[in-house]
């Protein structure tokens, strides 16, 4: 894949390099005594807050329906092996207030270092399996609803937060999600039979949720921001200070100063790979086949697409402030990224019922997403003799959004069922163009 190419190996470090090279700032912020005198006095109170507010949270707020029902995903389908899957109206049924096991305030790095239990967590969806292996001998079909209940989910990392006025913004999220071991309670029917079945997992990774991850991750990191935002926006920097205007005016400095550097290396570094994607023909990239059987009563047949590609790689750009953490020796750089226009085709399709049916082209266009990007190096890189430093580069696409379908030739094939099928697959197969990759 041409994508992992600009990313990967000595490819990305020697461009990552010349851009870090090209950067004058990127040498720890300096603070002045009286500021790093008052935030040492002010940090332990003001992490035992957040702790004790966040605890507090939920008797105090009223716009929260603890357990409430809320839609984590509306419709995907996605293959696994031989197996098409198909999961809709995925929502928590019940669910507990995140409690808060211990948070670190960096006031001098607006991060917070946290870890968190967002307890039990009960799910429904309906979903459909379809073997593509077995369907090729005999058209059947797993189709039902599926009842789950994750025992605890679990969170440890870091946030990174901005001035905004006399408040704080949590805006960057650092979070690794631990999810628990899953009941699992389906009702199905196979061949016209319904059926019953209850098994226990240790890993979300041993059912079809393994598909949804992502998803859910996503609705357990925006519990944790709206939590967290709705302590912040409490926060007064006056109050913090005892009103010292001169203290506040440099802790607002430092942190304008902070997130421009890292806004700097990150812009220079999308400036290489903008210009890298154009000249080396990176712009286009190549799409998985994509293949759907399907099955109504007494009618099967397929939907079928090939030679698909990705284009317009190369507007990317900085969604918002990157936020800035060093631990000991090792800094690390994360936030958020964005496409201003993603789109692809196929040029060519076929939809065969019993094996006849027509052919055309697709062409698909993307509404709204959003990459992590982050990158973690062993002290601060000024040269290029500093490349051995950079130990972990993450770029994970975590959100796309409004993919418009155009489709010629499909006629009474025009079927609501098979075209959400192939949305779902585009999204889960443009999502992967950018997945996580890591430099050993």
């Amino acid at each position: 894949m041409k994508w992992k190419l600009i990313f990967c190996s000595a490819v990305f470090l020697h461009l990552l390099i010349s851009v870090l090279g090209t950067s004058s700032k990127t040498v720890p912020v300096k603070v002045d005594d009286d500021l790093a005198n008052a935030i040492s006095r002010i940090q332990p109170n003001f992490g035992a807050y957040l702790k004790r507010a966040f605890t507090n949270a939920h008797i105090s707020r009223n716009d929260v329906n603890e357990g409430m029902p809320h839609v984590i995903i509306d419709k995907t389908f996605f293959q696994d092996n031989s197996s098409d899957v198909m999961i809709k109206n995925l929502r928590t049924i019940k669910s507990e207030f995140p409690r808060l096991t211990s948070i670190k305030a960096d006031m001098l790095q607006d991060i917070l270092v946290l870890s968190v239990d967002f307890g039990a967590l009960s799910l429904d969806c309906e979903y459909e399996i379809i073997n593509r292996d077995v369907m090729s001998l005999l058209p059947v079909s797993s189709v039902g609803l599926l009842n789950a209940t994750i025992d605890s989910t679990k969170a440890q990392g870091r946030v990174g937060y901005r001035i905004m006025g006399d408040s704080l913004q949590a805006i960057n999220f650092d979070v690794e999600y631990k999810i628990g071991q899953i009941h699992l309670d389906a009702t199905y029917s196979r061949s016209g039979q319904k059926m019953h079945s209850q098994s226990t997992r240790s890993s979300i990774d041993d059912t079809i949720f393994k598909g949804v991850r992502r998803d859910m991750e996503r609705y357990f990191e925006k519990q944790l921001k709206d939590h967290l935002n709705y302590l912040l926006e409490d926060v007064s920097l006056n109050q913090l200070f005892n009103e010292d205007n001169d203290l506040i005016r440099k802790f607002v400095v430092r942190g304008q100063t902070r997130t421009g550097m890292a806004n700097e290396l990150v812009d220079l570094f999308l400036d290489q790979i903008r210009r890298m994607i154009y000249q080396q023909g990176f712009s286009e990239i190549k799409l998985d086949d994509f293949k759907k059987s399907f099955f109504w009563v007494i009618i099967w047949g397929a939907f079928e697409a090939k030679e698909g590609s990705a284009r317009n790689l190369s507007t990317i750009y900085r969604t918002g402030d990157f936020s800035l953490h060093q631990e000991e020796t090792t800094v690390t750089i994360f936030g958020s990224l964005g496409l201003e226009e993603l789109s692809c085709n196929y040029n060519q399709y076929w939809a065969h019922l019993w094996g006849i049916g027509p052919s055309g082209k697709i062409a698909v266009t993307t509404g709204k997403n959003s990459v992590k990007f982050k990158i973690v190096s062993d002290g601060w890189i000024t040269s290029l003799d500093d490349i051995c430093k950079i130990i972990d580069l993450d770029f994970q696409v975590e959100r796309i959004e409004k993919i418009h379908v155009d489709i010629t030739g499909l006629g009474i094939f025009n079927n609501p069922r098979i075209l959400n099928n192939f949305l779902g697959l585009l999204h889960s197969s443009m999502v992967l163009l950018c997945n996580l990759w890591k430099i050993p």
